[in-house]
Formats: structure tokens, sequence, C-alpha cells
């Protein structure tokens, strides 16, 4: 039987899962979070890395019994996910993106910080579980008065760092048993569709969301460095997803000219 375990990080489930399984070498894509190559070393678990395609697919076959980790991509790659589930036993889905989504794969794990007003959270889903217990990680209700801004979200990621496993806080915990999240998810959806009508003639991706899809953002891909540019001095804040990777890697683009539009 699964169990759900709510930790304070999702890069914290991630290092459950290692220690759970007894991981010792983890197949990640160059095109991910830095904080979660990070947490895998911290494990001393060998990474090897891998290319994805235009379509957010692995560009390599895995050997068959290894432990993969795959990021649902802006919310958008349920698709994927099944795929590589269906062909791979110990496959490990970065829920990160889509908050909804449940168990999938061998474990899974999504973040709650990510699309809710709250500093920390992460539902696990795993069947295994760890002897040792668990601290709760500790927040006030006074320190989510406010929507999180830039530089605040900066300042959260720095502290986040010295972070250990820990049990979500009780704070995060109700906010979040108080939210409607069925219309969350609804509205997250119409404002996703509002964009997609107005840029899909220019958007490069090819996005189709199936039923279990909900976007963490808009993924504009578009070769003109100027619309993102001006997208922010309209107002929005954009994103850019993650660290600069070299001009020749399949996933230069992602980098260099991908939009993230927020959907909140």
């Amino acid at each position: 039987m699964d169990n759900i375990i709510k930790l304070n990080l999702a890069r914290n489930c991630l290092r459950y899962i290692i220690k759970a399984y007894h991981i010792r070498e983890l197949f990640m894509p160059f095109y991910i979070c830095p904080e979660l190559i990070k947490a895998v070393r911290k494990e001393k678990c060998q990474i090897k890395f891998y290319h994805i395609d235009k379509n957010f697919y692995p560009l390599i076959e895995f050997p068959k019994n290894a432990f993969i980790l795959y990021p649902n991509y802006f919310g958008i790659c349920c698709g994927n996910i099944t795929s590589l589930a269906a062909k791979y036993q110990n496959l490990i889905v970065d829920n990160a993106h889509n908050v909804y989504l449940k168990k999938c794969g061998l474990a899974s794990f999504n973040s709650l910080r990510k699309f809710f007003n709250v500093k920390d959270g992460a539902y696990l889903y795993i069947n295994k579980t760890l002897p040792s217990e668990l601290f709760r990680d500790t927040y006030t209700y006074k320190e989510f008065t406010s929507p999180l801004d830039y530089e605040e979200l900066s300042q959260n990621e720095t502290r986040l760092n010295s972070k250990n496993i820990k049990l979500i806080s009780a704070a995060t915990e109700r906010i979040v048993n108080n939210l409607d999240l069925e219309k969350l998810r609804k509205s997250r959806l119409e404002k996703f569709y509002s964009y997609h009508k107005q840029f899909k003639n220019t958007n490069e991706l090819h996005i189709e969301l199936t039923g279990n899809d909900v976007p963490f953002v808009y993924p504009y891909l578009i070769k003109d460095t100027t619309t993102g540019a001006s997208l922010e001095k309209s107002g929005m804040l954009i994103l850019r997803y993650w660290k600069p990777i070299p001009k020749s890697f399949p996933e230069y683009d992602f980098y260099k000219y991908l939009i993230p539009i927020p959907l909140n």
C-alpha cells in the first residue's frame, strides 16, 4: 500500500526516496532544478545525466532496472510519464509542477509552495518508509500574510538550502486544508487555455493536455528574445528555468527562449 508522507520540501522527498530504496545511481536530466542535483549528491548518490527532446521526452533508452528521475515539466507531461512508467519499473516522478497529480511510477512527489502561498510543503507518494522519526518543520501564520514577490522567493530559496528532511509545518498544512483546491485547479486551467488561445500559433511547443495535466505555468517557446522582455514590462513575473545550458545541448532553446507565463 502506498504511503503519503507530508514533508517540508520536494528536494527532501527525493532524498527520502534515495534513502528508502538505497539508490546508489540515479539517471537525471540535464534540464532540471539544480537544487535536486544538490539533494542527490547530499546522499552520495552517483548521477548519470540524460538529454530530452523538444517534447521533453528522454533521448536515451535506460537500462531495464535503472532508477530514473523524470520531471513533469511545467505540469504538461503526464503522457510522457505514462509511457515511461510502462517501460521502467523504477521511474521516480518529480511532480513539483503538478501538485494535483497523485502517485505515479515507483514513487513521486510534488511541491505545495510552487502552487500556493506557503513557504514549505511537499507530498511524497511511496510504498516504503524510513524507520527514523521525523520532526515537524515550524512556521507561524504571521509569515504567510501576503503573496511572495521575487525578492521573497529568492530569500526563501536561500533559507531552504539548509533545511533537513522534516515533516510539513502545521501552519502550511492548515492553510492548504482550507483551500478550495478544485476551484483553484479550474482557475489555473482557464488561464492556461486563455494563453494557449493567444499564443498557440506562435508557440514552438506542441501542447495537448491530458485529463491529469494541471499546468504550473504556460510554457511559451518562441525564438524571439524581445517577447519575454515585453511581457515583463507589462508587469508579468517571468522566471527563467533553470541554470545556463551549453549551446550544444538540445535543451538550450528551453533555457534561452522558453517563457514560463505564471497562471496564479
